[in-house]
């Protein structure tokens, strides 16, 4: 509403009551009828309304949002590279330690390092020749070993055939002639005989012829030879059959005898010496595989040293680490509240040299009545403000609802605020309107247009009848210049906004203007 509206809206309640005033004095007795009053409305109107909880409290960095920064070691500062009021971004270098105690320790854990890791190879080309060495002399011995296998059956088999040969004559020679050779032999003797017969006759008959002339000398001489050949056969066969018909001889049966003994004894020596020479090769088998066990103590040595190198690259990243440690980096982009430390004095873990904190991650720690504690889930939004806001709001949300202090009756709620620009501070104090429920479609007047009579809510409406009608209502929530009604209003209804603290139910009203909707529109 406009100045020069307040100012006709007052001028008109003066005449109205000068009127009033001069007809309760002039005219008390007649009583006439009330003249209509001046009054200025507004519409009821739809509009979404939050049902909050209000908190007070202290602004305080949220949970991870400050940092003290202490040196991991203990060392002179060489340098601190920020003051109080900077603003550090996360992982800027803030302060250098003296780190040349710790240089030197790096580069000794190397020294050593690269001490370990050659022994380490040492130990591993030991293990891959031992390796080898080990399976070419198992391949050996087991390639010694069939070969003796091989050499034992050969020699045991042909033992076996020469005893066989041996005792099959000493059988031929006991047995003696058999039948048929005996057969054959007196076969021999009578053709012998006959062709001696025959031989003698043929040299009688040629004797005869030549006493007589008829042959020559050499046709005699032809026959006695041939004579004397036949003669000679037949003494041969005769022989040999009486060799056959005699049998073998004792000497000739005791050689053979000595012979089958020898291939016994052969035999034995066969079956003997490759039984040696296997169990031999057996041996050296097991010996070629017991190097297994100089093999696994290479091979625990190679690991050991492999282990030290592990031992000596963790002493290393230690060593380097530490030295890093020399270099403090900012934890989080912030700005520094705090320098407790300066360049050459003695920095330890016990002492922090800087302190940040991220302003734009505040919390907002409010201790609320039980009763609206109750209300209050985590998750929640809030609308902060704060004096140093102005008229200006930041989004919050509720991350913690703590216990009901038994003592107090007060629960402690903690706010979440989004404050971008830096323009909140910790330590500031701030408001918050935690909301609880919204509802979208509320009815809504100005604050101004309600009225408490004998501890009710009431207002004023204008009826099409032009008189001032009186509504008890239900209020709800407020935002603002306005409040929700919950029951007694509708939307559209024209309630009065100024001049209803003079009226009375049914009194006629005269409307002078209408106020803005919370819009800012009119609604005139």
């Amino acid at each position: 509403m406009k100045i020069r509206d307040f100012a006709f809206l007052g001028m008109a309640l003066l005449i109205g009551l000068a009127g009033c005033s001069h007809n309760s004095t002039d005219e008390s007795d007649s009583s006439p009828p009330l003249e209509a009053v001046a009054v200025q409305t507004t519409l009821a109107t739809i509009h979404p309304m939050a049902s909050v909880v209000h908190a007070h409290g202290r602004l305080e960095p949220a949970p991870g949002a400050d940092a003290k920064i202490a040196s991991p070691i203990a060392g002179r500062l060489r340098a601190v590279l920020v003051r109080e009021g900077d603003l550090v971004q996360a992982g800027e270098v803030v302060a250098i330690v003296d780190e040349r105690p710790q240089q030197a320790q790096s580069l000794s854990a190397a020294a050593a390092l690269r001490a370990a890791e050659a022994q380490a190879q040492q130990a591993n080309l030991a293990l891959k020749a031992a390796e080898a060495d080990q399976a070419n002399a198992v391949q050996l011995a087991q390639l010694a070993l069939k070969s003796a296998e091989l050499d034992r059956e050969n020699a045991v088999q042909q033992a076996k055939i020469d005893l066989e040969t041996a005792q099959t004559e000493l059988k031929k020679l006991l047995a003696g002639a058999r039948p048929q050779e005996i057969a054959q032999a007196d076969q021999a003797v009578v053709q012998a005989k006959a062709t001696r017969d025959r031989d003698a006759a043929e040299l009688e008959r040629v004797r005869f012829l030549y006493e007589h002339g008829i042959d020559s000398k050499r046709d005699l001489d032809d026959a006695q030879t041939a004579l004397q050949v036949a003669e000679a056969n037949l003494e041969s066969a005769q022989q040999q059959d009486s060799l056959i018909r005699a049998g073998a001889r004792p000497e000739d049966i005791q050689a053979a005898r000595l012979r089958v003994q020898q291939a016994q004894q052969a035999l034995q020596r066969a079956q003997a010496d490759g039984d040696a020479k296997v169990q031999e090769a057996k041996t050296a088998l097991r010996q070629a595989e017991q190097g297994a066990l100089q093999v696994l103590a290479k091979k625990q040595e190679a690991l050991a040293m492999q282990r030290t190198v592990q031992q000596k690259q963790a002493d290393l990243l230690a060593a380097e680490a530490t030295a890093d440690y020399a270099v403090l980096r900012a934890p989080l982009s912030g700005v520094v509240t705090a320098r407790n430390l300066n360049p050459g004095d003695m920095a330890d873990p016990s002492t922090p040299v800087l302190e940040i904190t991220d302003p734009n991650r505040l919390i907002l720690v409010a201790q609320l009545p039980a009763e609206d504690g109750a209300r209050v889930r985590k998750g929640m939004e809030a609308k902060v403000t704060s004096e140093v806001l102005s008229a200006r709001t930041l989004a919050g949300r509720v991350i913690s609802v703590g216990q009901v202090n038994p003592q107090t009756n007060l629960q402690e709620v903690q706010i979440a605020v989004s404050n971008p620009k830096g323009l909140l501070k910790v330590g500031d104090f701030a408001s918050a309107d935690i909301i609880l429920a919204v509802t979208p479609h509320a009815v809504v007047v100005p604050k101004q247009a309600v009225l408490t009579q004998e501890n009710k809510s009431v207002v004023f409406v204008v009826g099409n009848d032009g008189e001032a009608h009186q509504r008890d209502v239900l209020l709800g929530s407020e935002q603002g210049n306005l409040v929700e009604v919950r029951r007694g209003i509708a939307p559209g209804d024209q309630v009065i906004l100024l001049g209803q603290y003079e009226l009375s139910d049914g009194q006629k009203v005269k409307v002078i203007s209408q106020g803005q909707d919370e819009s800012g529109g009119n609604n005139s």
